[in-house]
């Protein structure tokens, strides 16, 4: 099976992995501003970004990437909840919401990008404040 973009070299792993450690950086946004109680939307999912940020587009490759709960990926609830009641806890969610997704992302991100884009920004920053500090600085 041919893949859509080569394999992640093993610094963007390293990038990937210390993304999807955080868990959904959307949940963590909606945490942080009081707008949810926890973090995890569901398993968290390493989202490849494309071109345009439309579903269905070529994929930029492995460095642009955002780790992504089920629900804010693709609109999977969790179990036991409807896709109505993830949507009130968790708000929208990219694929099931995408247009209402990308505008909510421009009034909470401004001047960081284009939805996924700028989500993969917020992550870099959360990836900065974690990074262990260089003790030789």
């Amino acid at each position: 099976m041919r893949r859509a973009i080569k394999a992640a070299t093993k610094a963007e792993q390293a990038y990937q992995d210390a993304a999807r450690a955080l868990g959904c950086v959307i949940c963590r946004w909606r945490h942080a501003a009081g707008l949810q109680r926890g973090i995890g939307c569901g398993p968290t999912r390493i989202h490849h970004r494309n071109t345009g940020d439309l579903h269905g587009q070529k994929q930029i490759g492995q460095h642009a990437v955002v780790a992504i709960g089920d629900w804010h990926h693709q609109g999977i609830p969790l179990p036991g909840r409807t896709g109505r009641q993830m949507y009130a806890i968790y708000g929208p969610s990219f694929q099931e919401q995408a247009r209402e997704f990308r505008t909510w992302t421009q009034e909470v991100l401004p001047g960081m990008g284009r939805g996924t884009e700028a989500w993969q920004a917020y992550q870099d920053q959360l990836l900065q404040q974690t990074a262990p500090k260089d003790e030789a600085a």
